[in-house]
């Protein structure tokens, strides 16, 4: 998983370099950040790929059960994100956080449903009326009319 990360790190500095990595007169280039970002990641990687050499067949990947515990975080997590392209981002995070504030955190009904629906108005408020920055919107708020 650390030469992956490493390895992703470095496609990331490598795409920084087909832009401008450096600062000018207005701030820094477009792929300043990014490399930057690109090398640290590599580093970080590096460094728990030889730290996980060091402890041989002791150090375990993962301990039983704690695969269980990442999959039920990331299952959801990329459905949403898979549902966001057709239906928009409103009505998969409201589905999103009633799973998982209800499945995971196991808060109650009242709780997880507060939650549920006052980020996703929330972020309508914050992005669409303070910030005129739209998300994405699919079928449902076409239909309400909110497009």
């Amino acid at each position: 998983m650390a030469l992956a990360a490493a390895g992703f790190g470095g496609l990331v500095a490598a795409g920084a370099l087909r832009h401008d990595v450096g600062w000018g007169t207005t701030g820094p280039g477009a792929g300043y950040f990014p490399l930057r970002i690109g090398m640290l990641l590599v580093a970080v990687a590096l460094l728990l790929a030889l730290r996980q050499l060091s402890a041989g067949a002791a150090g375990r990947f993962a301990e039983p059960g704690v695969l269980y515990r990442v999959g039920s975080m990331l299952l959801p997590t990329a459905l949403f994100g898979a549902a966001i392209a057709p239906l928009g981002a409103y009505v998969p995070m409201v589905i999103y956080l009633l799973w998982m504030a209800r499945g995971q955190a196991r808060a109650s009904w009242p709780v997880a449903l507060l939650m549920a629906f006052g980020t996703p108005a929330a972020f309508f408020l914050l992005f669409e009326a303070w910030l005129t920055v739209p998300l994405a919107k699919g079928p449902l708020e076409e239909a309400l009319g909110i497009y």
